[in-house]
């Protein structure tokens, strides 16, 4: 039998979506291929970093990327939020000459704030919606907000994920309490956003066998909710259904848009869009999710088994097409 490869599966993370991270990590320990894989979990805290080895906590050197004298062949990043979606992780494997399995650090920076993102697809002709971004100890217009993005509008913090610290606002005066808690919220500001009302779906992207993206089968998520919320997301308070009762030709176009996204942006390994039709030619891209959710209820791998696509093929295929290409 080949040497299976030495594979740190990284969870937690310093943010609000440390609890969601350790879900994932749990499902990709769970279903990697033992035979192939000699999987790590490694715990990112605010305390320090740790492994699970033989059921003991062992200290972890993060500055090397080592535990006990052992190197590893590459790093399955499941961390949301800072920092494992931020690159910060990534600019120090890249350091280290590390493969991992998502973007490289610049990518993963930019796709981490809202902000940049949706400029950057902006002038890549991404529809988007319209939008104002507030940096920290910046002040803001109100009648700019008011005449540019109107009311009703979402008041986003950009560097945050699971919908933490979003807000929607319904009139001028709650504007300044969102835009508050907004930018309490993570370190890259904020983001004042049209509201747009239609179907909302979401697209998971991933390599093929060969390495070119790929798109899952279309989820579309409903919710009895204002808008999709931590609560719709994660306290079963959301419909998913997948693959999304829809035309052909609307499944196409938003897997199309998927993928240009996926490219433009330079995304790597398995990455969400979300994204909304309003009855409309093209839809409009609402977020990318550079390290989306991987648990067992999480939307992107329900969608590669609807595909065919098995968790353990789904983790074997993204340490092919990232960590055994570098």
């Amino acid at each position: 039998m080949p040497e299976r490869l030495a594979i740190a599966v990284l969870t937690g993370g310093y943010s609000e979506e440390a609890p969601i991270s350790r879900k994932s990590a749990a499902m990709v320990m769970n279903h990697i291929d033992a035979d192939r894989f000699d999987a790590t979990l490694v715990h990112v805290d605010p305390d320090g970093w740790w492994a699970e080895i033989d059921h003991a906590r062992v200290p972890f050197d993060h500055r090397s990327f080592t535990v006990a004298g052992k190197n590893f062949d590459g790093v399955f990043i499941v961390i949301h939020g800072t920092p494992g979606e931020d690159g910060r992780i990534q600019a120090q494997l890249e350091a280290l000459n590390i493969p991992h399995t998502t973007g490289d650090a610049k990518c993963m920076a930019m796709t981490f704030h809202k902000g940049k993102t949706t400029d950057f697809l902006r002038k890549h002709q991404i529809a988007v919606a319209q939008s104002i971004r507030i940096e920290n100890n910046e002040s803001w217009d109100g009648d700019a907000i008011e005449e540019l993005i109107g009311f009703p509008c979402f008041v986003k913090p950009n560097e945050a994920g699971s919908s933490f610290g979003i807000s929607l606002v319904e009139t001028r005066a709650a504007l300044s309490d969102a835009i508050q808690k907004a930018l309490g919220t993570g370190e890259g500001g904020a983001l004042v956003e049209t509201f747009l009302q239609g179907r909302e779906f979401t697209i998971g992207v991933i390599p093929d066998e060969q390495g070119s993206p790929m798109a899952l089968p279309v989820t579309e998520i409903r919710t009895d909710r204002t808008y999709f919320d931590y609560e719709a997301k994660y306290g079963g308070e959301s419909e998913e259904t997948t693959p999304a009762n829809i035309d052909d030709s609307v499944r196409q176009e938003m897997q199309a848009q998927a993928i240009a996204v996926y490219k433009a942006t330079a995304c790597k390994g398995m990455v969400r869009i979300d994204s909304i039709w309003m009855n409309s030619e093209v839809p409009t891209v609402l977020e990318v999710n550079g390290i989306p959710g991987f648990s067992d209820v999480s939307i992107s791998p329900k969608q590669a088994e609807a595909a065919g696509i098995s968790k353990t093929a789904l983790i074997t295929r993204i340490i092919q097409q990232t960590i055994l290409k570098k």
